[in-house]
């Protein structure tokens, strides 16, 4: 259970690694894109997470009705809860490094004002 936690929680770090290091195109600065996927991903994430909060507040009889189903113990709850939260963290991970993957060595690109060492 913890192993499979971990590999969760760290997905949106070690799937764009894959991703950059990765394949037959690597990525320039391949840490540096890991680190930032990951951040993105998990900034998506939260952001949903907010929203998600948010609305719950809004909404009261939506939140007894949930309050409801997770106050039930057992394994359902618990793989309801990890459905819940687990599978938006790896699309927003998904997306993350699709997103940028297509867009980096663009952004790493030297800029053209700049002339090299002699």
């Amino acid at each position: 259970m913890a192993a499979g936690y971990l590999a969760w929680a760290s997905a949106p770090f070690w799937w764009p690694a894959m991703r950059a290091f990765g394949g037959r195109r690597r990525l320039p600065r391949p840490l540096l894109f890991s680190a930032c996927a990951g951040c993105l991903a998990y900034a998506a994430y939260l952001a949903l997470l907010l929203a998600l909060r948010l609305l719950i507040l809004a909404v009261p009889p939506l939140s007894a009705g949930l309050e409801q189903l997770a106050s039930h113990p057992g394994i359902a709850a618990t793989l309801l809860a990890a459905l819940v939260y687990g599978l938006p963290l790896l699309v927003f991970t998904g997306w993350a490094a699709r997103f940028l993957s297509a867009r980096w060595a663009r952004l790493m690109a030297p800029s053209p004002d700049t002339q090299p060492a002699p």
